[in-house]
C-alpha cells in the first residue's frame, strides 16, 4: 500500500511503516482512511521534507484537535463542564489533562532534542519496547485505569480556559514533531515524567503522547454519549 504521505516523504512505505508503533494492520488502515498529509497541505505548510513516520505522528495530532472539535460542536458550556457521577471527570477537565501532560512532556523532548545527532543514513525509526507496551495500554477503548498524578491532575473546570490550553499544547506539540526531522529521535531517551523509574525514546514519548490522547478524546465521547442517552 502506498499514500500521499509517500510522495511527501520521497518514497514509498508500508502500512507497518506509516504506524509502527503497536497499531495493527486493520487499524492502520482505518487511520489512513481517515486523513493524510496531502502533498499540496505539505508545500503549503513547509513540510515537503517531513518523514513518513513523523508526518503520521503530526496528522494524529490533528486528527486528535479535529475530533476534539467535533465531539465539542454543538455542546452546550454546562454539559462541557458536567460530572457523570460524584468524582468522575468532566470534559473540560479532560482536555486540561491533555493539556498538562503535553506540556510536561514538551519541554524534557525539546532539551534532548537540542543535542539529538542527525540520521546518517535513511532509515524507519524504531519505537522501543517500554513505549510499545505504554502504547498499548493507553489504547481506547481501555480497561485498566490510573489515578492521574497530582501535577497533572485538572485543577479548574472552565471550559473556555482548557480548551485554549489545549489547542496550544497541540500547536506546541505539532512543532516539535516538525523539528524532529532528520533526527535520530529514536537513539535518545527521555526520563518519563510520570514514572521516574522509566525511560524511553524521544520517538517513543511521542507516540506516547499521541496514544494518550485518543485515551481520553474516547472518554470524553464516552461521557457526552452517556448524557445524550440521559436526555432521551
Amino acid at each position: 500500500m502506498t499514500s500521499r504521505l509517500s510522495e511527501l516523504a520521497g518514497c514509498t512505505a508500508t502500512v507497518e511503516e506509516f504506524f509502527p508503533l503497536g497499531v495493527n494492520r486493520d487499524q492502520a488502515l482505518s487511520c489512513a482512511d481517515l486523513g493524510v498529509v496531502s502533498a499540496e497541505k505539505a508545500r503549503r505548510d513547509g513540510d515537503s521534507s517531513l518523514g513518513v513516520q513523523l508526518a503520521c505522528l503530526l496528522q494524529q495530532a490533528e486528527n486528535a484537535t479535529g475530533h476534539a472539535q467535533r465531539l465539542l460542536c454543538g455542546r452546550s458550556e454546562q454539559e462541557l463542564t458536567a460530572r457523570v457521577r460524584e468524582g468522575s471527570w468532566s470534559v473540560a477537565k479532560c482536555l486540561e489533562h491533555l493539556a498538562l501532560t503535553t506540556q510536561v512532556f514538551l519541554p524534557r523532548i525539546a532539551e534532548i532534542m537540542a543535542s539529538t545527532p542527525a540520521l546518517t543514513k535513511s532509515r524507519p525509526l524504531r519505537c522501543d519496547t517500554l513505549a510499545r507496551v505504554l502504547i498499548r495500554m493507553l489504547e481506547p477503548p481501555y480497561r485498566l485505569r490510573h489515578k492521574a498524578l497530582p501535577h497533572l491532575a485538572p485543577r479548574q473546570n472552565h471550559f473556555p480556559s482548557a480548551w485554549k490550553a489545549f489547542l496550544e499544547s497541540q500547536e506546541q506539540l505539532a512543532g516539535i514533531t516538525r523539528s524532529a526531522v532528520g533526527l535520530a529521535i529514536d537513539t535518545v531517551r527521555i526520563q518519563s515524567p510520570v514514572c521516574s523509574r522509566m525511560s524511553y525514546s524521544v520517538y517513543g514519548a511521542l507516540g506516547i503522547l499521541s496514544a494518550h490522547q485518543r485515551r481520553h478524546l474516547w472518554q470524553m465521547e464516552q461521557i457526552l454519549r452517556l448524557f445524550d442517552r440521559r436526555a432521551a
